[in-house]
């Protein structure tokens, strides 16, 4: 499963595009001048409308976009294709570091005092590794073995892309028992070793049910892709795609 994405200027580029590059054209309206309305407000015989500035300013002669001081809302002077897509691409990351806050609040809404109740760790494997699955799933043997008492109602999943392609790493929900400093230092003594190929272990806490989700494949759209590479991968190696701890 997966959330569509809201972000016009991920799912619309080239309709965005569009609206940046024309020049903006002040609006006007065609009606029938007043002297040549009668009494009874309606317009003479063979009357003909007339085109007017819909805009005040338009009409007076001080419009910014009459008078060519802009181009259009957004751009100043008539804007380049490099213009256009830095806007977008700015436009873009606002749009997500708002969607990240509005997560955010609706975390604190809906799980209150439950917003920090669960940890995702991650485990992230040497990207020069050849046998990934094998030492996947001994990683996850092996914390099923040890019996930690610093996780609860855990569940792992192995993944193997990230936004820049290649990226094995394995990602453990827990519900939160301790500190995140603590849990990854004791991660972090038992798997970055040689044997296991980790190189860095990372825990940040999130709500129990988020976490899970994610686990369980729970992706917004601009992750889908390597979602599903995910799934082709586990499925072509004999590998889970989600494991009890």
């Amino acid at each position: 499963m997966y959330m569509q994405s809201t972000n016009p200027f991920e799912t619309y580029p080239e309709t965005i595009q569009k609206i940046y590059r024309e020049k903006h054209k002040c609006p006007t309206i065609w009606k029938y001048d007043e002297k040549y309305i009668n009494g009874s407000c309606e317009a003479n015989v063979d009357t003909k409308k007339c085109e007017y500035w819909e805009n005040e300013e338009c009409a007076l002669g001080y419009c910014e976009y009459c008078n060519g001081w802009r181009w259009n809302e957004y751009f100043q002077e008539k804007p380049t294709d490099e213009e256009i897509n830095d806007l977008i691409l700015k436009q873009l990351i606002k749009c997500e570091m708002a969607k990240k806050e509005k997560r955010k609040k609706r975390n604190e809404i809906i799980y209150g005092s439950n917003k920090n109740n669960g940890q995702l760790i991650t485990l992230c494997i040497d990207k020069e590794y050849i046998q990934v699955p094998k030492l996947a799933t001994e990683i996850i043997s092996v914390i099923r073995s040890t019996d930690y008492q610093c996780i609860s109602d855990s569940k792992a999943v192995i993944e193997l892309y990230g936004e820049n392609g290649w990226n094995p790493h394995i990602h453990i929900v827990t519900k939160k028992l301790k500190q995140n400093g603590q849990l990854a230092q004791l991660f972090r003594r038992k798997f970055v070793k040689q044997k296991y190929q980790c190189y860095r272990v990372d825990v940040k806490d999130m709500p129990y049910e988020s976490a899970l989700a994610y686990v369980m494949g729970e992706k917004e759209s601009d992750k889908i892709e390597m979602l599903e590479k995910d799934m082709e991968y586990r499925k072509k190696n004999n590998l889970q795609d989600v494991y009890d701890i």
